[in-house]
């Protein structure tokens, strides 16, 4: 038998077949999670298709996260509309407010390692931190997975990621994913499955992990998963969670192979108006920035708000920036606010907004006016992407951010705060 990548064993088991990469196949999900911007069409496809009742037999969760709390009345119909759906069929609703779908489930325990996940948000594959595979789709492909039960995909490639080395102060998942873009582009990795691997994801905790992973998508990957090990089975244990973790076979074969040597990592910024371009944060250094935007569903773990409290303490938000903090559970907000993080940010003058994909995808809290500048730990700096299409948008790391608020302008954290 050959050996297998983790991307074809998921497929192998979704399948319930022998399959390799390049093999078209009918797959069954094990969660199918739909948020409410995509849910109210997601319904109206399925009524369309005159689906009363979907075959789909699996786990499916609505969460309310894109545009909540709500802003109009048009987005609190939505979520009134996918909550009288949900009730009337075994659809599970998460309780608004509890945080972002990604982040969330990975939280929850819902999302497991080895499970083929599917959402309604490109960033689905955030799942893969956990060593899951997550694959976002559209409001009709949703629509028909759960009417079917199943739905048709080519089993990807993959593309070997070793990670070696320990990363140094100041450097985060961040800059490993930022550095792996600039190396691919924007689709030098289409349909593939990056497989990340190597001796230094001993060093690499979950929540770093789960940034590598959500931003894999921006170099068009089908999905993007660390290998899980020993830390992701304890992630699991400490909730009672017995995981059964997915694994590469040594003789697994793959399209490419990159290896990343993380202690010769330098911090990097993707300027506008692409995720992948990526430069090194010297370039940028000096950037007058209107506005700071720190947490969301890539970063806006208490990983990251540690890392942009070690900055901001003692500290306050330059008078010419605006700083925004999102945490991105309610149960990150609280142990932030127990470890005192939540008053470091208050004292420092930030914005602390409540767990949401808002201003991160233009929709509402903190979007960007004409002409302003961003420097965020999110994951998209597309034209307008924030607000404004006259905006522009500097992504980085959670360290960067926090000192480029203090300043006023793009700043090294090592040399300026």
């Amino acid at each position: 038998m050959k050996g297998k990548t983790v991307a074809e064993k998921i497929f192998s088991n979704a399948s319930g077949k022998d399959v390799m990469a390049g093999d078209y196949v009918w797959a069954s999900p094990d969660l199918i999670y739909i948020h409410d911007v995509l849910g109210p069409l997601t319904i109206s496809s399925l009524n369309r298709m005159g689906v009363a009742r979907p075959a789909f037999r699996g786990k499916t969760i609505f969460v309310f996260d894109h545009i909540f709390p709500p802003k109009d009345s048009a987005s609190a119909n939505n979520i009134l509309l996918m909550k009288k759906f949900a009730s009337g069929l075994d659809i599970e609703t998460i309780r608004e407010g509890d945080g972002i779908e990604h982040t969330l489930l990975v939280e929850k325990g819902i999302i497991r390692p080895g499970m083929f996940v599917i959402g309604s948000d490109s960033h689905t594959v955030t799942a893969g931190g956990v060593g899951a595979m997550g694959v976002g789709m559209g409001s009709t492909d949703i629509a028909a997975t759960l009417a079917l039960g199943q739905n048709w995909f080519m089993v990807p490639e993959s593309m070997r990621i070793i990670l070696d080395g320990e990363l140094r102060k100041h450097i985060s998942g961040k800059d490993i994913i930022l550095e792996i873009l600039r190396i691919v582009g924007a689709d030098g990795a289409n349909y593939r499955s990056m497989e990340f691997s190597g001796p230094a994801l001993k060093h690499i905790g979950v929540d770093k992990r789960l940034a590598i992973s959500n931003m894999t998508v921006e170099g068009g990957a089908k999905c993007g998963i660390v290998v899980p090990d020993e830390m992701v089975e304890k992630h699991y244990k400490a909730m009672g969670i017995d995981p059964e973790l997915v694994l590469p076979d040594a003789g697994a074969k793959y399209e490419s192979e990159i290896r990343l040597e993380l202690s010769d990592l330098t911090p990097k910024i993707s300027m506008p108006y692409s995720p992948a371009n990526v430069h090194e944060l010297k370039d940028a250094i000096g950037t007058r920035i209107d506005v700071a935007y720190l947490g969301n569903c890539a970063n806006g773990t208490i990983g990251d708000l540690r890392e942009a409290a070690e900055i901001l303490k003692g500290r306050e938000v330059s008078a010419k920036t605006k700083l925004f903090i999102v945490p991105a559970t309610r149960k990150i907000f609280q142990q932030a606010l127990a470890e005192g993080i939540i008053k470091i940010f208050s004292d420092a003058g930030a914005i602390i907004a409540p767990s949401t994909c808002g201003a991160c995808a233009g929709l509402h809290m903190g979007v960007l006016g004409k002409g302003e500048t961003a420097i965020t730990n999110t994951n998209r700096n597309f034209r307008g992407r924030m607000g404004d299409p006259d905006s522009r948008v500097f992504l980085a790391n959670s360290y960067v951010v926090a000192a480029s608020a203090v300043c006023g302008e793009i700043v090294d954290p090592e040399e300026s705060v």
